[in-house]
């Protein structure tokens, strides 16, 4: 559906719609690798790592050695974002 639809926000990248200038912000995202668990993953240049499958699938994210995506926390999303304040107000 992005493909015919085009992306929700300019510079993305075709398939996860992942850009660095969106109105949200990987921090706030389950699929943020560490999110669920409290405890969010940051490599040496202080980049996350998105464990949504279409991230991974998406050929134009930049990925690390295992193939994850590699995002920046404050800046990056793409159009799959699930906020975790969300599920937690949804369990209330």
């Amino acid at each position: 559906m992005i493909k015919q639809t085009g992306p929700l926000w300019p510079d993305s990248t075709e398939l996860a719609g992942y850009a660095e200038s969106g109105p949200y912000n990987c921090h706030m995202c389950e699929y943020l690798k560490g999110a669920k668990q409290n405890n969010i993953f940051r490599d040496e240049d202080g980049k996350g790592r998105c464990i949504h499958s279409v991230m991974i699938a998406d050929p134009e994210t930049k990925k690390d050695k295992n193939g994850i995506p590699i995002v920046n926390i404050e800046f990056g999303c793409c159009e799959f974002v699930e906020p975790l304040e969300k599920k937690k107000e949804e369990k209330s």
